[in-house]
């Protein structure tokens, strides 16, 4: 309801600057995934009744845990690397992989509770030799980073996983910014660890959204997409542990860190590193020649000719503009409704939802029946103080924007000042 309310302030402005009397008459015109089970922990479990266990039934062979860090791929989802921690138990002889970040894609309303922020990602086991064996076909290189844990740690580490791999706490509820497979790694170390983790590293200056962006260099597409439905939550500067949503920033961090015990004795919390699989070179991104900004500069400078051939023979291309609007609100269904229900983080404080907004689905329909009945648009005023009014906050507000936003809103704004000229009149051969 909080999400709702703050939408309907945000967008308050423009039904006002709608609903003003202008001049003209309109009365014969419109107007304007998985099912949880159990308990889904916030952190990863504890255990001490079962580390005691373990503690008395321990083998003598070593027990030996280590952080993967994958490189990222190309699907979408693998575009920011990946974390595991793999136990190697000398005393069984198994080396086996602990995965936070398994879903199951086939459950019902997948996409649905996707978007809403409603995803059950789970921990699920599974053979190092499998887990090699599916990044490998991926193309994916992976690290292994050796934790350098005290008998008593290692066993304690053991029994938290496993009491977390139980089907009654193995689900959770992803946040790709704040409770992600990397910081589910992270946490359940730092539980382990008979002491505290200090990270000692050189903490960098660096937005989430910049942190991002580094990642997206060969997916420009992609990029863009993230920006239209990221507000400015993720463009304050990201505190150190922040920063470890990346699993390649926790990986660096990791190589720095000290573990300090109760009685002051510190030691490295990574042991060794050694790299477990070459990344190939099918796993590079081709970057696409058709960039974004590349394209909405092309279509910025084709709007542009148009709308000086409309205002010189005061005659508007009524397609071109009910179809701009049509996209434009339908990317504002999906903004918006992101803005007022979805639990992604970031999407809440998307100052973007001005511009793109579903009302103007509406307006759309309005500037199309007005025009071909030959009235007035009385609205053409308002969209453009609306479009002009969020260039300006674009300049102002504390959100980063994608610098093809810019060009799409001043394709939008170029347009409105055309239809706020030839209000009255369009191109016939063109609608």
């Amino acid at each position: 309801m909080q999400r709702l309310n703050k939408y309907i302030r945000l967008t308050a402005a423009a039904v006002m600057l709608m609903a003003m009397p202008q001049s003209g008459t309109a009365e014969d015109t419109l107007v304007m995934a998985m099912p949880q089970s159990g308990t889904a922990q916030d952190t990863p479990g504890t255990a001490q009744d079962t580390a005691a266990t373990a503690q008395d039934t321990a083998a003598t062979a070593p027990l030996r845990f280590s952080l993967l860090t994958c490189t990222p791929g190309t699907d979408v989802y693998a575009h920011f690397g990946h974390t595991a921690i793999l136990m190697d138990d000398g005393a069984t002889g198994r080396a086996v992989v602990y995965n936070y970040g398994c879903f199951d894609s086939s459950q019902d309303h997948f996409v649905m509770n996707f978007v809403k922020g409603d995803t059950n990602y789970m921990l699920e086991e599974e053979p190092l030799q499998f887990f090699l064996w599916r990044y490998g076909q991926m193309g994916n290189g992976v690290t292994e980073q050796q934790l350098n844990l005290t008998a008593s740690e290692a066993l304690r580490l053991k029994a938290l996983l496993a009491e977390n791999v139980k089907p009654v706490n193995q689900t959770y509820l992803y946040n790709w910014l704040y409770d992600n497979c990397t910081e589910r790694a992270r946490d359940i170390i730092e539980q382990a660890v008979e002491g505290q983790i200090v990270y000692e590293g050189q903490e960098r200056t660096v937005t989430a959204r910049q942190m991002l962006h580094e990642k997206l260099v060969a997916a420009p597409w992609l990029r863009l997409g993230i920006d239209l439905l990221l507000g400015q939550e993720i463009d304050t500067l990201a505190p150190r542990r922040l920063q470890m949503f990346i699993p390649n920033a926790y990986q660096a961090e990791i190589d720095s860190a000290t573990i300090v015990a109760a009685d002051g004795t510190r030691r490295p919390l990574v042991s060794q590193s050694r790299l477990l699989l070459a990344e190939s070179s099918r796993n590079r991104e081709v970057p696409s020649p058709f960039k974004p900004a590349v394209m909405f500069g092309l279509l910025l400078a084709g709007i542009l000719l148009q709308s000086a051939y409309d205002i010189m023979h005061r005659k508007l291309t009524l397609w071109l503009d009910v179809a701009l609007h049509t996209v434009q609100g339908l990317a504002g269904v999906l903004i918006a409704y992101l803005f007022c229900f979805s639990k992604h983080p970031a999407v809440d404080s998307n100052w973007q939802v001005i511009l793109l907004n579903p009302l103007f689905l509406g307006y759309a329909i309005w500037l199309a029946v007005v025009t071909l009945k030959g009235k007035t648009n009385t609205l053409a005023t308002a969209n453009l103080a609306v479009t002009a009014v969020f260039l300006l906050l674009m300049l102002a507000v504390p959100q980063s924007f994608n610098p093809s936003v810019w060009l799409v809103a001043l394709i939008l704004l170029a347009r409105a000042i055309t239809q706020t000229i030839c209000k009255t009149t369009y191109t016939k051969s063109n609608s």
